[in-house]
């Protein structure tokens, strides 16, 4: 809701500093942790101090304010950074967060199969197969 008020802030008084607030917040939300790079969405939180490794939970709420934020600031800025980011949200709450009789689910659960983010941990081998292109590896490792 803070980047809303500033976006309408920056629209309604020209001030450019309410639009650098929100472009940094937005890009560092957009590039970081909390933001799923593969499957879209926003997870809650980060769970580290440098926001790279997230809380596995995805709330439709949270993703429906941010999915709202990028589509205004995209509005604003003609970035297509913050297109990409509501696209990609979205296509994620329709794919995941909406029931086969159009209800949505509120949520889903950071735990699964008694683990924290079991389903949105990959190896390198499933992101090279859904990218196409070849990572860095290292022996057994995984990535979030």
């Amino acid at each position: 809701m803070l980047l809303e008020f500033l976006l309408r802030y920056h629209h309604r008084t020209g001030a450019e500093r309410a639009l650098e607030m929100v472009d940094r917040t937005l890009i560092a939300m957009g590039a970081g942790g909390i933001y799923d790079q593969l499957g879209g969405g926003f997870h809650r939180y980060a769970t580290d101090a440098r926001w790279l490794v997230p809380h596995f939970e995805k709330m439709l709420y949270d993703n429906a304010l941010l999915a709202r934020a990028y589509l205004h600031a995209w509005q604003v800025t003609g970035l297509a950074f913050y297109r990409r980011i509501v696209e990609e949200t979205l296509d994620y709450v329709v794919r995941e967060m909406t029931h086969n009789s159009g209800g949505f689910y509120s949520a889903q659960d950071a735990d699964s199969e008694g683990e924290e983010g079991r389903y949105y941990v990959w190896t390198a081998d499933e992101i090279e197969a859904c990218l196409g292109v070849p990572t860095r590896r290292r022996s057994g490792a995984t990535m979030a």
